[in-house]
Formats: C-alpha cells, sequence, structure tokens
C-alpha cells in the first residue's frame, strides 16, 4: 500500500469516527428533547442527571464489529448432535 492509499484510508477512518459521533449526539438529543417534552414538571437537575445517564450508557454501548475477519477461520465450528 502506497503513501497515497495510506492516507486515503486513514482520511475515510476520521471521517466514519466522525459520522459515529455526530449519530451518537443526534441520539443524545433525540433522547434529551423527547424527555423534557414527556415530563415538563421534572426539575432541571433531575433533567441533567438523566442526561448524564444516558451520555454514560452510550459510552458503554458495545462495539459495532470493525472486522469482517473470523477468528478461527481455519477451524470450522464444529455441530453437536
Amino acid at each position: 500500500m502506497g503513501f497515497k492509499e495510506a492516507m486515503l484510508q486513514r482520511n475515510q477512518e476520521l471521517i466514519d469516527q466522525f459520522n459515529r459521533e455526530e449519530q451518537r449526539c443526534h441520539r443524545l438529543r433525540c433522547r434529551k428533547v423527547k424527555r423534557r417534552v414527556r415530563f415538563p414538571k421534572l426539575g432541571a437537575l433531575s433533567h441533567a442527571m438523566l442526561d448524564l445517564l444516558d451520555e454514560l450508557r452510550e459510552k458503554r454501548r458495545p462495539a459495532e464489529c470493525v472486522s469482517r475477519k473470523q477468528i478461527g477461520a481455519a477451524n470450522p465450528p464444529t455441530t453437536f448432535k
């Protein structure tokens, strides 16, 4: 792989990372708006705490599959009978 291809690949990785972050922020904004519409009488502190919990939950979400490789592909899975 040449220098140009490596730079293009790195740029694509950065673009993908940015897009994932934008999707995460959009999900958080939607939850925040929906919660404030659904529970308008909830105090500002309660809303802030719930927003923080949403952010923590988003950070702990399981990562999507980052590789198409199968671990141990040389050894096919055995079937039990």
